[in-house]
């Protein structure tokens, strides 16, 4: 029962011992009054007709008289008991009325009884006694005022009862405004909000509560803050490029070698390195501030001419004159035309007077051809110095050889292989567990793959950018859940399932709208579900995440983040996004047991997760001592090869 509840019915149970109380005592004193007064009118009248018939009742002529008189006496209806009797108490006269109480309910006369009050006075003639006048008045008139009275004193009761708890819950709402305050403060920071501090109440009690309430809120953003400060502190210092804000050369390689190994090549088609020259020179000539201007102009040339041309491409800083750039999805004549019109906008750096030099630098790119990692850098090495011994701002882009089948289709094959997929329905499904420590699992996250005409299987990463490019990823999504939903509904799993979805299905009114209507028609199914969002695409649109998260939480749907720290950005936005859990990339486990830098940001994020009521979960974990190291950190979750292979779940 809420605090206003119990004062409320405190003040009712108050004002009730309280009008009961008065009630009776006021009803006792009238009772008390009434029956003295009647007492008296008794004694009175008796003593007034006994002088006036006392010369009467001898004289048998004066008998109607006297009995008129009686009569005129009892007809009045104040009387219940009119007696004369003789000297030996035989009755002479009497006229006796049955009690008769008028509108006066009858547990209020057994709960306030009236004893009939009389009164009594001789009779006598001369010096001779000859009988007594017995009187007794009748209690009616006495129980009607006096239950007239009770009325009046309850309805004046009750009404001052009502204006008074009125008023009472008026003020109490009033006083007890800022513990409603204080309520829905701690309920934001559970939320992981910090609301603005309340305003302090007049009433002195509840001024230090709500104080120490605001400071206590302020404390815990100031520790977040601070803590998210930290990360954002370490990952610059370790993965960023102080000057120009991209990914450094550790982050790169760090970076690099999680797609390969995460198979996620296929979907970057190109390496490209550009180098810049003669950065020593214009450092000995103009100073280093002209070389940071300089390599800043050319950051900012790189972030816009790959936003604008391929926007899942990754950038980075190699090193003091070297750019690293990851082009996503795109064929080699497009990857030709980013290259050219790359060096076209560095060469206008000389016409903006950034640099004396027309040599602005080179540019080396080489597909990917299915070669490792450490092959990919080799050969994009070569291509830069053979760009270099070309001339001037050349471009020399390596087209690879022996390139695999399924990256060599052209826009419109791909169109009509991925409409086909989703007319024939033709996606096959496949699940990873994820595990507690203990063993448990958490969920199970499901993959998708498509197979060709010849029946060669096209893993995600390379069909999920041909789907994206031809804007059919809502329709994909919406394949992948109906099959999952009746999958789980014909085979009932002990453990969620976890979906991959995109931020531009979460966008599609259209999309939305079937899935809240078919969630709606299996509740019992849609509580089993947990949909994963990578961080960087809900980093560009909080809103659209912040919504789909409001619609999903009634239906006890989990939302997560996927690839947690891919992007680098600061995580603040977990103050916003109600998110049920976080899974780190895959970068941050790999030979966690011997980078200090990993453990540290792990670490980190764990606790600021775990204060925030987030459940961690670490992606690509492979060793037993990856996982040894994970949870002594105390991760909630693991998911990798080491955890469980992927498995082929029959989706008929």
């Amino acid at each position: 029962m809420t605090l206003l509840k119990q004062l409320i019915l405190m003040i009712v149970l108050l004002f009730s011992v309280l009008f009961c109380g008065s009630i009776y005592l006021s009803v006792q004193n009238s009772r008390d009054f009434l029956t003295a007064e009647l007492t008296t009118i008794s004694q009175d009248t008796a003593t007034s007709l006994g002088m006036q018939l006392s010369p009467l009742i001898l004289d048998p002529q004066q008998q109607v008289i006297v009995q008129s008189m009686l009569d005129a006496v009892f007809d009045s209806g104040y009387y219940r008991k009119i007696q004369i009797v003789d000297v030996n108490g035989i009755v002479i006269l009497e006229r006796v009325a049955p009690l008769h109480i008028n509108q006066v309910p009858d547990w209020f006369v057994r709960l306030f009884p009236i004893e009939t009050p009389s009164g009594e006075s001789l009779m006598s003639h001369g010096w001779q006694q000859v009988g007594s006048i017995r009187i007794a008045a009748n209690p009616g008139i006495a129980y009607s005022s006096l239950w007239a009275n009770s009325a009046h004193a309850f309805y004046w009761f009750l009404a001052a009862f009502i204006l008074t708890l009125i008023a009472a819950i008026s003020l109490l709402h009033v006083v007890l405004r800022p513990l409603r305050a204080v309520e829905m403060q701690a309920m934001a920071i559970c939320n992981r909000e910090y609301p603005a501090p309340s305003p302090l109440p007049w009433t002195l009690d509840l001024r230090r509560v709500v104080a120490a309430m605001n400071q206590m809120t302020q404390k815990l953003k100031e520790m977040f803050v601070e803590q998210m400060a930290s990360i954002d502190r370490l990952r610059q210092d370790a993965y960023l490029d102080r000057l120009t804000g991209l990914p450094n050369r550790r982050y790169f390689d760090l970076h690099f070698r999680q797609i390969l190994a995460a198979d996620e090549a296929l979907a970057y088609r190109a390496l490209l390195f550009l180098e810049v020259s003669h950065l020593n020179t214009l450092n000995e000539q103009q100073g280093f501030q002209s070389v940071d201007a300089l390599l800043m102009a050319v950051a900012d040339i790189l972030k816009t001419s790959l936003a604008n041309n391929a926007e899942d491409s990754f950038i980075a800083r190699m090193s003091g004159n070297t750019f690293a750039c990851l082009i996503a999805d795109a064929e080699s004549e497009q990857v030709a035309q980013i290259a050219s019109d790359l060096m076209q906008q560095l060469t206008m750096l000389n016409e903006k007077g950034m640099t004396p030099y027309t040599q602005i630098g080179h540019i080396g790119v080489v597909m990917y051809h299915a070669q490792t990692g450490s092959e990919w850098l080799s050969e994009v090495d070569l291509a830069l110095r053979t760009a270099q011994a070309a001339g001037s701002n050349a471009v020399y882009l390596d087209e690879g050889q022996d390139k695999p089948a399924l990256v060599t289709r052209n826009a419109t094959q791909w169109r009509d292989l991925l409409q086909a997929t989703l007319s024939q329905q033709n996606i096959e499904l496949d699940t990873q567990r994820v595990k507690a420590l203990d063993g448990q699992s958490l969920h199970h996250e499901v993959f998708a793959r498509i197979r060709d005409i010849d029946g060669e299987l096209i893993p995600a990463a390379l069909f999920i950018p041909m789907a994206k490019r031809h804007g059919l990823l809502p329709q994909f999504d919406r394949l992948v859940i109906e099959r999952c939903l009746t999958q789980m509904a014909a085979t009932p799993a002990p453990t969620r399932m976890a979906i991959n979805l995109f931020g531009i299905s979460i966008a599609d009114p259209e999309f939305m709208a079937w899935l809240t209507e078919r969630l709606n028609a299996a509740p019992h199914l849609a509580q089993r579900l947990c949909f994963e969002l990578a961080e960087q695409e809900a980093m560009n649109q909080l809103a659209d995440v912040a919504g789909f998260i409001a619609k999903m939480t009634p239906l006890q749907v989990q939302v997560g983040l996927d690839n947690v720290g891919r992007g680098l950005s600061s995580l603040a936005y977990l103050n916003r996004l109600k998110v049920h859990y976080l899974k780190i990339d895959g970068a941050f486990s790999r030979h966690i047991d011997r980078d200090r830098d990993h453990q540290f940001y792990m670490d980190a994020m764990i606790k600021i997760a775990h204060g925030l009521d987030l459940l961690v979960i670490a992606k690509s974990v492979e060793t037993a001592v990856e996982q040894t190291t994970l949870a002594a950190m105390r991760i909630d979750g693991i998911q990798g090869f080491a955890v469980e292979d992927v498995v082929k779940w029959n989706v008929n």
